[in-house]
């Protein structure tokens, strides 16, 4: 009995030894798998490992994770090619945001420029107040820099007096420049009632204003210029001007 016994205690006894090594063949295969499937991405970094599936990132879904356990390394992909243009694409999105940007702060400053009242936060305000009547009220008044006799070098008080050449006057000689006399600019200031405009209709600077009103009023103080209508040369070649076209049309 004992000789039937010990092949069977040696073959059970080798049968172990066998399974053994089959199941750690196994698992040295599977961590060779392993460490295939997570190979180094960099050779000389030991910490960075290729995650990446084999199939093309184009046709993954954009929940899918790209971390998996059959995740396997592929040669070709278009990843890195993809990465590339999205950079150059959002590289160019800046410059074109700044440009939007810049258009749409011109357009509320264009609006707000309209808009006077300066409204705050808490502000309580009724319909009326948002009419331009009402908020003509709050309109910051800005001077203007520049005018038009600024444009055309021209001071207002030169040209409401009567040609000194045509004066046979001591002081014709000693006078360098000789002063004009304009009633055309003279009367484009006044109302047909003889008023002076203010600067809201005339948007001069107020030195020039000044000198404008001055200029009208020593005029109209000397006798050279009417108070109520226009010039009476005005008038006359007004006048000539309207008989030559009519008679040239019949």
């Amino acid at each position: 009995m004992n000789s039937m016994v010990r092949p069977r205690a040696l073959c059970l006894g080798v049968l172990p030894e066998n399974n053994d090594s089959t199941f750690t063949t196994q698992q040295s295969n599977s961590e060779l798998d392993s460490i295939q499937q997570n190979r180094l991405r960099y050779q000389r970094e030991k910490n960075s490992f290729d995650i990446s599936s084999n199939a093309d990132l184009s046709s993954q879904e954009i929940n899918t994770n790209p971390i998996e356990a059959d995740s396997k390394p592929h040669e070709k992909s278009y990843a890195r090619t993809a990465g590339a243009y999205r950079m150059m694409k959002n590289a160019s999105l800046p410059s074109m945001k700044t440009a939007d940007k810049l258009k749409e702060f011109n357009e509320g400053k264009d609006l707000s420029s309209l808009i006077g009242r300066q409204w705050k936060a808490g502000d309580v305000y009724a319909p009326h107040d948002l009419h331009q009547a009402e908020l003509s009220k709050y309109k910051p008044r800005a001077s203007p820099g520049v005018d038009i006799f600024d444009i055309l070098d021209m001071n207002p008080l030169e040209h409401y007096r009567v040609c000194q050449s045509n004066l046979n006057s001591p002081m014709t000689s000693k006078l360098t420049k000789p002063t004009l006399q304009n009633f055309s600019m003279m009367s484009e200031w006044i109302t047909p009632m003889g008023r002076i405009k203010s600067r809201k209709e005339t948007a001069l600077r107020p030195v020039n204003q000044r000198r404008l009103a001055k200029a009208i009023r020593r005029s109209i103080g000397i006798g050279i210029m009417p108070s109520v209508y226009r010039h009476p040369e005005i008038l006359y070649k007004e006048r000539k001007r309207y008989e030559e076209e009519s008679n040239q049309i019949y």
